[in-house]
């Protein structure tokens, strides 16, 4: 019968790489550090009850399910967040919502007050508002987003495309519709830069679990 150790480590790597989860991400749900986990998986340590219910938690097996030698095949799943883990992130939504609309309510009251002071609608404060929304758009998903590449990939190019929306509606009459050409060159960059950072991820996570199946055999 194998030792404890080397169960636990089969099943925890088949439970990450089923779940697409780098050794990097499996660490930053758990608070440990990748190495640790890669401990883990080379049979070398095991962690205590409270981190195996922990971990179980978050593939949404059972503690006994981490320690078993046999059992069916683990099928490939999307590792579910921990009830804790959705409040947070519900709490973190909630805050960027309120931080937006905020922005967004404080530009008409600017709007407002221009309006009854000067007797003009200064609609492009409105436009102006565009990029300083998308803008929180990428802070916010770069500290809490669950596709932190997808989603900034997305908000840095409205930001950018609401930047040279707002200089040619400010400037109409000097007719600078050029300036849109400029997305070209920048969209291909973007998407070789987030290409580069993606194919990264993935060779980090490939040669980790290729490190785990030999030190398995």
């Amino acid at each position: 019968m194998n030792d404890i150790k080397t169960i636990f480590a089969k099943n925890l790597s088949e439970l990450r790489q089923a779940s697409g989860m780098t050794q990097l991400e499996l660490g930053e749900r758990l608070n440990y550090s990748d190495k640790t986990v890669s401990k883990w998986e080379r049979g070398e340590s095991i962690p205590d009850a409270g981190m195996l219910k922990q971990i179980g938690d978050v593939f949404g097996v059972s503690v006994d399910y981490l320690l078993e030698e046999e059992h069916g095949k683990v099928e490939s799943f999307a590792a579910e967040p921990s009830e804790e883990e959705e409040q947070i992130y519900k709490k973190h939504q909630t805050i960027r919502h309120i931080v937006q609309a905020g922005v967004w309510l404080l530009s008409f009251v600017i709007i407002v007050l221009c309006w009854i002071v000067t007797r003009k609608f200064y609609w492009l404060i409105l436009i102006w508002t565009l990029p300083v929304s998308f803008l929180l758009g990428i802070i916010f998903s770069s500290l809490w987003s669950r596709h932190k590449g997808r989603d900034n990939y997305i908000f840095i190019s409205l930001f950018i495309l609401s930047i040279l929306l707002a200089i040619y509606l400010s400037a109409l009459k000097a007719n600078l519709w050029m300036l849109f050409l400029i997305m070209i060159p920048v969209e291909v960059l973007m998407f070789f830069c987030f290409k580069l950072y993606f194919d990264k991820k993935k060779r980090a996570g490939t040669s980790e679990e290729s490190k785990t199946s030999t030190k398995s055999e």
